[in-house]
């Protein structure tokens, strides 16, 4: 290997220390590094608070349209859309069996009821029977006492005589009479009492073959078809009805925002089906109870109903909705980006303010109402056009040099 003499290795040592210093002392003439800042004029305005809630659309009042009895679907009079007025018939269920059940059960109270006739008049011949011989016994003892007194009967004759009297009474008295009359007991009453009951209810359901709508108002649903049965689908409704000139949300509010929610708050309603448009609304009812959220969690939700009073014709029921519930509102404050605002080693808020000559300035501040953006801020030395650095650190301080970004300031 070819030696460098050491003349060129002096001259290598020295160009690098050379360039050392070249650049320790660009370094030291560059100064401490520039610190920009984006800025926002502070001016007056109006800041609302709101809780976002989605629910769907629904007719202030609907009615699950179900049937008690099971019988075959043999006419269905209305389909989705139609308008209906309370108690018109929508579909009309087969009464063959039903009344063949009502024309065996009237024979069978019929048939009771002769009967029951025929065996109060036998048991009244009996009776009269019975009757006629405890007045002969009767008769026959008071002889026989006589008697016995005088020695002529034995006292076995006479004690034959008077228990004979006390069957007779005995038997006469398992009769049910009133006025000399055998009369229907009221196990026997009662038992015909019940088959007319019964009757009288499938009498009742003879009507309910004809389904029936609960209230005014539109044909939501149809979950029937001809010739299934009336409860082919217990798991849905046979009809839905809904109201649907007057619609509702029914939300979730989080127990963390309940505090919040008053009845009579107005409430912005946004839909994809209603394009750029807005419906109006107002909150109607809070719920006293809270539900569980879900499984997987322990908070709870308290369900609100939102009154839509003013929408566009486009707004339909059954649509997912967005419900902004203005829970507060401040009117000509000042109010900045949340984080404008810092706290420094006392937990005093403060924001910071740019001067003319690039210099910042402190200011401590009371904050007020808070958005999802902005947080209003109260001070007697804040001025309208005051520029405010809306991304200070906890680095800042009073009297620094910043540099304000121009697409901000």
């Amino acid at each position: 290997m070819k030696k460098i003499s050491k003349k060129k290795f002096l001259i290598f040592v020295f160009a690098l220390v050379v360039v050392v210093s070249i650049i320790v002392l660009v370094n030291q003439n560059k100064g401490p590094a520039e610190v920009f800042v984006n800025i926002s004029e502070l001016e007056k305005k109006t800041i609302e608070q709101i809780i976002s809630v989605k629910a769907p659309l629904e007719g202030i009042e609907k009615a699950d349209v179900v049937s008690p009895l099971n019988y075959e679907i043999i006419d269905i009079k209305v389909k989705e859309g139609d308008i209906v007025q309370k108690d018109q018939i929508l579909a009309v269920l087969d009464s063959e069996e039903l009344n063949e059940q009502i024309a065996s059960e009237e024979n069978q109270i019929e048939l009771a009821q002769l009967e029951h006739q025929e065996k109060i008049k036998s048991m009244q011949i009996e009776y009269d029977k019975a009757l006629s011989n405890v007045k002969e016994l009767e008769e026959s003892y008071e002889q026989n006492k006589g008697l016995l007194e005088s020695d002529i009967i034995t006292r076995d004759a006479f004690d034959k005589i008077e228990s004979s009297l006390n069957e007779a009474r005995k038997g006469l008295e398992s009769f049910n009479v009133s006025n000399g009359k055998v009369v229907s007991s009221l196990a026997e009453l009662k038992n015909i009492e019940i088959k007319k009951q019964e009757l009288e209810k499938k009498k009742e359901d003879l009507d309910k073959v004809f389904i029936k709508s609960p209230i005014d108002g539109t044909i939501t649903r149809v979950n029937v078809n001809l010739g299934r049965y009336a409860k082919d689908s217990e798991e849905k409704a046979m009809f839905v009805v809904e109201n649907l000139n007057k619609l509702q949300m029914k939300v979730s509010v989080s127990e963390y925002d309940i505090g919040k929610i008053r009845i009579g708050q107005e409430v912005e309603i946004f839909s994809d089906v209603m394009r750029n448009e807005t419906a109006k609304g107002v909150v109607a009812r809070i719920s006293p109870t809270a539900e569980q959220k879900d499984n997987n969690t322990m908070e709870r939700i308290i369900p609100v109903v939102i009154d839509i009073t003013q929408r566009p014709d486009n707004l339909i029921a059954g649509v997912i909705a967005t419900a902004k519930i203005k829970v507060d509102r401040a009117d000509e404050i000042f109010a900045v980006p949340s984080g404008a605002i810092i706290s420094d080693e006392n937990s005093q808020n403060k924001v910071f303010v740019l001067n003319e000559d690039n210099s910042i300035k402190s200011i401590a501040v009371e904050t007020g109402l808070e958005t999802d953006l902005e947080t209003q801020i109260q001070s007697s030395e804040l001025t309208e056009k005051m520029k405010i650095i809306i991304n200070p650190d906890l680095s800042f301080t009073d009297g620094m040099i910043v540099n304000p970004n121009k697409a901000e300031g």
